[in-house]
Parts: structure tokens; sequence; C-alpha cells
């Protein structure tokens, strides 16, 4: 096996704690590795195997054991990190694992149409399991995560070194940048009659009163929410800090005192009772009743008649687009013309992979269009899990190509600088394994790994 000339320094797309395609697989474990007081299992390892092989779409792989080598280099790398956090007192709060674990889930939701059902029996878990189940890892891949940018923190590129790094690339591997899509859309969420709105403020009083006369929010919230993630723990959310919560419902929750009700709150969720259960400074541990009101028929039929007319002003021309999300859109990025922003990037630019991961029914659609081209009206879940309708429209599309300077220069300075920080973690890694306890099974020893791993030197 020839050695390799790089390694993986980001994990992100290798353990990807905790929401895996696993299911119940059982593995039988073993410690396959020592890092400091971190240990590499070998369901740990076949994890991170099947991850790769689930987010790549290859089920039948060449190579694998060079594959599983990989993967344990950067589970030992991984393990170094976290290693070293502990030692400089670095913490992830339980309020930041549980937001990351809950924006993949919504992600998941929103992918599955909505349906958090259908998450489950993927998984053949339920909602609180998966978040159970992914806990531990998603902490440690956030401390990794932590770790890394404390160690590269201030290192930025210069001008000049962008042009050296992209001209020492040879022109014939210069690296294929996939097509790339920008989109906008026009969002048109259904009316909610006020009768159906005024009955759900009701029903969730009549919960908020009962519990104030003794009966258990818990099983309320059991029996009624409609918050996959909370409702089989009594609505418990868990610890959060400021900004990790709906600002209106944040409002009234730290309003509230412990053993507290507070009244109805709307958010873009729904309706929710919200109950503090303990305060810790500014972190708070809530649980919460969520109802969503529901549109009737007719008023998702008056929605996308909305909607059809506005198709019919852009396909008149008789409004740009840009001008009609600001009008007629109900997206909240509305004012920058109904652009929708990259999750994974913070851009507008999109591949494939990522509408796959992100929506994969806008990629059918605009796949289709022409640049400054728009679809019909068509259905969708927003964020917050309600029905909607929108129009997507294709800004721009660039065909896939190899890199240049000119179309690709934004790109080529994250690459740069990727490549720059990479090599001081490379470094940073020779020099901690030097001091750090590192015991890897005989079963590797065939691994081509790019760092030793004290593999060579005397047993410690």
């Amino acid at each position: 096996m020839q050695k390799k000339k790089y390694i993986w320094v980001v994990l992100l797309c290798v353990v990807q704690a905790g929401l895996r395609g696993q299911g119940n697989k059982k593995v039988i474990d073993e410690v396959i590795a020592t890092v400091g007081n971190r240990i590499v299992t070998s369901s740990d390892l076949e994890y991170a195997f099947q991850s790769y092989r689930y987010q790549s779409g290859l089920y039948t792989l060449e190579n694998t054991d060079e594959i599983r080598c990989n993967m344990l280099e950067q589970l030992l790398f991984q393990k170094l990190l976290i290693n070293q956090a502990g030692l400089d007192s670095i913490d992830i709060t339980d309020a930041q694992v549980n937001e990351r674990i809950d924006y993949n889930l919504r992600r998941q939701i929103m992918q599955a149409g909505g349906d958090a059902r259908k998450i489950e029996e993927y998984y053949g878990k339920s909602i609180a399991e998966i978040k159970s189940d992914a806990r531990e890892q998603m902490r440690d891949e956030m401390l990794s995560e932590e770790m890394q940018r404390k160690i590269t923190h201030g290192i930025n590129v210069i001008n000049q070194e962008i042009k050296d790094y992209f001209n020492s690339i040879p022109k014939d591997s210069l690296p294929i940048i996939p097509t790339e899509y920008e989109v906008a859309h026009i969002v048109k969420i259904p009316a909610i009659a006020e009768e159906e709105r005024i009955a759900i403020k009701e029903r969730l009083n009549g919960f908020r009163e009962r519990t104030l006369k003794g009966e258990n929010f818990s099983t309320f919230a059991r029996m009624y929410s409609e918050d996959p993630g909370s409702a089989t723990k009594g609505g418990e959310i868990g610890f959060t800090e400021k900004g990790d919560l709906y600002p209106e419902y944040e409002t009234a929750a730290y309003a509230l005192k412990a053993g507290e009700i507070s009244p109805v709150v709307e958010t873009e969720a729904g309706f929710h009772i919200i109950r503090m259960l303990e305060r810790r400074g500014d972190r708070i541990n809530t649980a919460h009743i969520l109802l969503k009101a529901k549109p009737t028929p007719e008023q998702m039929s008056a929605a996308k008649t909305f909607l059809d007319s506005v198709y019919n002003l852009l396909k008149e021309n008789k409004i740009s687009f840009d001008s009609a999300a600001l009008l007629f859109s109900d997206d909240k990025n509305k004012i920058a013309g109904g652009m929708l922003i990259n999750p994974f990037t913070a851009s507008h630019a999109f591949q494939k992979e990522h509408f796959a991961q992100y929506d994969k029914s806008i990629l059918y659609v605009v796949d289709d269009l022409r640049e400054g081209e728009f679809s019909r009206p068509m259905s969708m879940i927003t964020e917050g899990g309600n029905q909607a309708y929108r129009i997507l429209c294709l800004k721009v599309k660039r065909p896939e190509h190899a890199a240049n300077m000119v179309e690709d220069y934004e790109k080529i300075k994250n690459a740069t600088l990727e490549n720059k920080r990479q090599k001081t973690l490379l470094k940073w890694v020779k020099n901690k394994v030097k001091y750090t306890y590192v015991k890897v099974s005989p079963t590797y020893n065939d691994c081509s790994f790019f760092e030793d791993w004290g593999m060579n030197k005397s047993e410690q």
C-alpha cells in the first residue's frame, strides 16, 4: 500500500455523529487504539466506514482495507484533538450539542417531506433514541472542531500565497469544479383561519390550567405535543443558551421562574406553552408542548392560487423576480431577492450534493431550468415543519469546469487557507504524538499511515 501524500484532517464528512444509516446494527466491540485517555473501538471504525459508504453513495467499494486505514487515522487524529481539548479545559455545552443534533434532524425530516416517522423507521429508533445515541459522538466531533479552531486561530493568506498555491498545481491536475447553482424562491405560507388559531390557543390554555391545578405537564407533552424531538421526553428540550431557540420562545422562557408555565407563545414552529425546569445563570432547561395550527384544504388552495397569480405576473414580464420576492414572499430572506443560502458553505452556491442533503426536490426542478427561468408553484416544507408553496428561480448555473482564478477565486483562496491550516495541524500532530501515549492494535500494522502514531517507537 503506497504512502498517502496527505491526510484529511477535517473530520466533518467522516464521523457524522449519531445520524448515520446504521439502524440497529450491532458490532462486536473491542478497543483497537488508545490515544491519551481516549479509545477507538472497532465499532467506531465500522461506523466511520459505513458513514463513508452512505455519504458517497458507493455501497461496493474497492480498496476497502485502504479506506478503513484512512478512517482509522482520522479517528486517531480526532481522539488526539479531543484528548488535548480535555487538557485545555475546552468544553461543549449540552445546549450546543442538542442544537447541532436538532439541526441535523430538522434537515433530514425536511428531506423526508416533514414526516419524522420516516426518519424513525429508517433508523429503527424513536427520535428521542436517535438524539440520545448521537450525543456522545456529536460532543466528540464538536470538541475536535473547537480544538482545530484553537490550533489554527489567526491563520490568514495573502493574495501572493493564493497565486502561488494555484500555480503549484499541475495544469492536468487542476480540480474539477462540479456544476453549481444559485437559486431564489418566493414562498407563500397558507393563512390559518382565526378560528383555528383560537382553538389551538384554547386547547393549550386548557393544558396549562389543568397543569396549574396539579396534573402532569410531562404527560400532556407526551400525549399531545407535536415536537418529535421532545415529546417522548415529556417536552424537555435540555439546557440552552440565549440565541439557541426562537426569539419569541426565549423571551417568554427567560421571564419564568422554576416551575412556572408561560402563557401561549407563537413562533415559526407553531404555538407553545413553556415550563421552566431549571436555570443556571444564562442557561435554561425548559419543557414545552407544541401544537401546530394546520391550514384547511381551502387555505392551501388559496395559497397556491395566490402564487399562480404571481407566476403569471412573472411570465408576462410585469414584475421582476427580485421585486416579486420582496413584495409577495413570506420568506425571511426576501430582502435579498429570495436567494437561498447554502447552510453548508454560507454562500449562495449549491452543488448537487448540497441539494441532496438540503432539499432534493429543488434540484429536480432547477436542473431543467435555464438561467432566469422559474418554476410553477410547488409544495414545500418550511424549516418550522409547516406546509407551504413556492416558486423557484434558477439565477445562475455554472457548468462543471477546471478551476481557474477568475471564476473560482474564493474557492482557491479557501483551498489555500485550508492547505495552510492543514500544514499547521500536521505540524501540531507530529509534535503532540511525541508526548502522548498512543497504542494501535497490531492488526493495523500494514496500514500506510501518514503519521507514525508511535507505532515505531518503544512501548511507553
